[in-house]
C-alpha cells in the first residue's frame, strides 16, 4: 500500500506543481530568437549547402552596374581530381535594396553541372534597377 502512495505521489507532484506555474503566469509570451552575432555586413556574399563546401571553391566575382540593373558573375570550380565525379548544383541569386532588404522580383534557382577542375561562371541580372547588394546561394540540385 505504501509503494502505490509512494508512487502516485512521485506522478501527481510534478503535475501539480506544473498546474500551479500555469496558474501564476497568466500571459504567454511568444519564444523569441536569440540575436544574430554575425553582422548583416559581414554576411558572406556567396554561401554553400554543408555537403558541396568540401568540393567547390570561388574566385572574386565581378560586379557590373554601368549598363542597366545590377548583373553579377560568381567563378567556382568543383575540386575533384576524377572525371566521373562531377557535381549537379542549383543557384541562386539574391539581390538587395539600399536598406538591405530583398528586391521584391527575385530570379528563380537556375541549374548548373560542375565537371571536374573546370571553372565556371553563375551569373544573375537584377530584375530591377534599385539593387545595391547582392547574395549567392548554392545547394545541390534536387
Amino acid at each position: 500500500m505504501k509503494t502505490r502512495t509512494l508512487i502516485a505521489l512521485a506522478v501527481l507532484s510534478p503535475l501539480v506543481m506544473l498546474a500551479a506555474c500555469q496558474s501564476s503566469d497568466p500571459v504567454k509570451a511568444p519564444f523569441t530568437p536569440g540575436p544574430d552575432l554575425l553582422p548583416t555586413e559581414n554576411y558572406p556574399k556567396v554561401v554553400i549547402e554543408l555537403p558541396l563546401q568540401q568540393w567547390v571553391v570561388a574566385s572574386a566575382p565581378v560586379v557590373s552596374t554601368e549598363t542597366g540593373p545590377m548583373s553579377v558573375s560568381v567563378p567556382i570550380r568543383l575540386t575533384s581530381d576524377l572525371p566521373s565525379q562531377f557535381a549537379r548544383t542549383q543557384y541562386r541569386f539574391i539581390f538587395l535594396d539600399a536598406s538591405g532588404v530583398p528586391l521584391r522580383a527575385q530570379t528563380d534557382w537556375k541549374y548548373m553541372r560542375l565537371e571536374p577542375r573546370n571553372q565556371v561562371f553563375l551569373k544573375g541580372t537584377s530584375l530591377d534597377t534599385t539593387a545595391k547588394d547582392w547574395r549567392c546561394e548554392i545547394r545541390s540540385a534536387r
